[in-house]
């Protein structure tokens, strides 16, 4: 199957990249389950799956970092240069259909 055909099997996919996109930094795993729980209505599941197919097309990458005084590292995710482009698209995509 073709990237956007992956792309399209998942649905939240797309507005996952919008919604990295729109922050414009990495963001903990935890707050993006907040942010598409309120923005989308997505659960976690649905988030997971999105997440999983976006690093399968090589778009979105995962980042460990430490914050603070906590042993265990954080998880981050961010787009990737290739990602970035896909979410400039998509970002450009949505707004035309408003």
């Amino acid at each position: 199957m073709s990237a956007i055909g992956e792309l399209d099997d998942s649905n939240a996919a797309l507005r996952l990249l919008i919604a990295l996109h729109r922050l414009g930094k990495p963001i903990m795993l935890s707050e993006l389950y907040d942010q598409m729980r309120s923005k989308y209505g997505l659960g976690r599941r649905t988030v997971d799956t999105a997440l999983e197919t976006c690093a399968k097309t090589g778009l979105v990458k995962r980042e460990t970092k430490r914050i603070g005084k906590n042993p265990m590292p954080s998880i981050f995710q961010a787009l990737t240069p290739k990602g970035k482009k896909a979410a400039e698209i998509c970002s450009e995509l949505e707004r035309a259909l408003l």
